[in-house]
């Protein structure tokens, strides 16, 4: 017996990876695989991730994250702006292989209702999952854990209303990681995002940057969130008052090293304007520009010796260098000047870095 097969509507057609219909169905959300259909169905056509989106009703962010998805499973590849077949094989993410264990035995699932064993009540806390640091979950997991976790649904609902726009599924991943990975608190979260917000710099990166440095440093309340943003503020007005004494213009955004020297000259060490000046000028001398590494060091044998003042470094005899004489001299010449500190030891010191 012979038959032919009339595809009819069928005769354009497009393959689909046999791996994506046996292996991704089951844990691949429908965005992904929409945006997968899309351009197989599109091959050989140029398109940009605002075109998909626009297509498929989609934020384009969230169309790029679904195709770096297919790229990380071994479906695609992408070299020179361009997608095509992958051969490469990668295993399951331990993200994919939780959930997987979670779909077959729910009551795996212990990352956001954790029983208090004490009282039976349910732990406002999420509990740290398996995962390691450097991996955010999955699609996959996260619509496991938003079907599950009402206090995270809201804190994704305040956090989209907070920044005024809708959260990507690369955002959403982030507030994620936070939350059930990192085992940060819905309250602690919100006042983060807050806090970056007053800032101006309300993005996920941001956000994800100072809360990993929060989770590792054990700010797990509210009140030390709090303590946390009252140090921040602070070092950012003594790195303000730091750029206003060295002249420093338009230097862009201090980095976190510069802050620590700021915060540690002004707050902790309580050195003067005309003593942070004093040193600002002796690195000046040296090194012929300002280093920050340098003038720490300065200060910091200046502090051991408890020398507070500038009467006190002319009264020293281990600080022989004539303050009078430095201030009457224009800059050019002290250049020149040879100072009469050791700048072998002080280059020695073990703080001599700028990192």
């Amino acid at each position: 017996m012979s038959f032919k097969i009339n595809l009819g509507n069928w005769s354009s057609i497009f393959p689909v990876p046999t791996k994506v219909a046996e292996e991704k169905l089951k844990i691949s959300s429908a965005s992904q695989l929409r945006v997968l259909l899309y351009v197989l169905a599109h091959n050989n056509i140029n398109l940009t991730n605002k075109q998909i989106g626009q297509a498929l009703s989609m934020h384009e962010e969230d169309v790029k994250d679904d195709l770096t998805y297919w790229v990380n499973e071994g479906i695609l590849s992408f070299d020179n702006n361009e997608y095509s077949p992958s051969d490469k094989k990668i295993e399951k993410s331990k993200s994919e292989t939780l959930a997987l264990q979670n779909e077959n035995n729910s009551e795996n699932i212990n990352s956001v209702n954790i029983t208090n064993n004490k009282n039976n009540e349910i732990s406002q806390k999420p509990a740290k999952t398996v995962m390691p640091r450097a991996q955010k979950p999955s699609h996959a997991l996260i619509a496991q854990l938003v079907s599950r976790d009402k206090t995270l649904v809201d804190l994704l609902n305040e956090i989209q209303m907070s920044l005024g726009k809708t959260l990507s599924n690369t955002d959403t991943a982030t507030i994620v990681y936070l939350y059930d990975t990192c085992g940060m608190s819905a309250p602690v979260i919100m006042m983060l995002v807050q806090y970056c917000i007053t800032i101006n710099k309300p993005n996920l990166r941001t956000i994800e940057r100072i809360g990993v440095q929060w989770a590792d440093e054990g700010v797990e309340t509210v009140l030390d969130a709090e303590n946390k943003i009252t140090e921040a503020r602070q070092s950012s007005l003594d790195f303000s008052r730091v750029s206003s004494v060295f002249g420093i213009h338009n230097a862009g955004t201090p980095s976190a090293k510069q802050l620590s020297y700021a915060n540690k000259w002004i707050s902790q060490w309580k050195f003067s304007d005309e003593m942070l000046r004093e040193a600002y000028e002796r690195c000046l001398d040296a090194k012929g520009e300002m280093k920050f590494s340098y003038i720490d060091g300065i200060l910091k044998r200046w502090y051991n010796e408890g020398i507070k003042n500038i009467s006190e470094i002319e009264n020293n005899p281990k600080q022989s260098k004539t303050i009078s004489q430095n201030k009457s001299q224009p800059k050019a010449s002290r250049l020149e000047q040879k100072p009469s500190y050791n700048i072998d030891e002080l280059e020695n010191m073990n703080f001599f870095d700028e990192n």
